[in-house]
């Protein structure tokens, strides 16, 4: 399943998520104060019981009432007691988010997110393998803006320390591609691991912006022209580039000066 720049740990929903429970106890207490008053108060309805929980909740107490007797004074020491444990529960699921480390996480991603949409003649790398990361880091020092999709949720926290835009998703499908500003990129980096893949990626980045730059990597030398139909404009062969340099400096070793 895709993660749009979320990483593994955490969606988008999880957060809100961990305070339904405190939200349903604390909505249980109101209602248990508002019935409870009703039916301790002589001639009180629901509109009634609420006041008069929402001045118990409030710590507002009973100062323009009259003392209503045992049961009145037990039943609002009991739903105090509630509203503490209510605000356990919420101060417990907050201090777990901070320790964690999900909503400063969360904060970045959302950071990222805005980056994302404020890309325009930017360079898209996808994967973020060796090759990948090398284009990343030239692309650093250059000061080019760029953004990265990698489909491997470990390399994300390496990508938010960078402070890279990026999507933690696969790059093939067309709607990762396009929510990383493809028809506003200047070029496509196809770096993945997979030479299929990379023919996908390629495809689909020439069908949605046919005047972009790609440059595609492959692995097996019988890839070089499928990619190149495909739509790549030029195609790298990192094993054929580095095992040409090597025998070039073999060469020169023997060379007589």
């Amino acid at each position: 399943m895709a993660t749009h720049a979320l990483g593994p740990g955490i969606d988008k929903r999880s957060i809100p998520r961990r305070f339904l429970m405190p939200g349903l106890f604390l909505l249980g207490t109101v209602i248990y104060g508002t019935i409870g008053y009703t039916l301790i108060i002589p001639r009180a309805d629901l509109v009634d019981g609420l006041y008069w929980t929402v001045l118990t909740l409030g710590g507002v107490g009973y100062r323009d009432t009259t003392a209503l007797g045992t049961a009145h004074e037990i039943f609002s020491i009991s739903l105090v007691v509630l509203l503490f444990v209510s605000v356990a529960l919420f101060i417990m699921v907050g201090t777990q988010l901070a320790a964690s480390g999900d909503l400063s996480r969360r904060t970045r991603r959302r950071r990222v997110s805005k980056e994302l949409d404020a890309l325009h003649g930017h360079v898209i790398v996808c994967g973020y393998g060796r090759v990948g990361r090398a284009s990343v880091l030239r692309l650093l020092d250059e000061g080019r803006e760029f953004a990265v999709i990698d489909n491997d949720p470990r390399h994300e926290e390496e990508l938010i320390d960078l402070g890279v835009p990026h999507i933690i998703s696969a790059p093939e499908h067309e709607s990762i591609l396009r929510r990383v500003g493809i028809e506003r990129a200047s070029a496509l980096i196809c770096a993945v691991d997979s030479d299929a893949v990379n023919v996908y990626i390629t495809l689909a980045g020439r069908s949605l912006c046919p005047g972009l730059t790609i440059v595609a990597r492959a692995a097996d030398s019988e890839t070089i022209d499928v990619l190149k139909r495909a739509g790549a404009d030029s195609v790298v062969s990192p094993y054929i580039v580095s095992g040409g340099q090597m025998a070039e400096l073999a060469e020169q070793a023997h060379t007589p000066a």
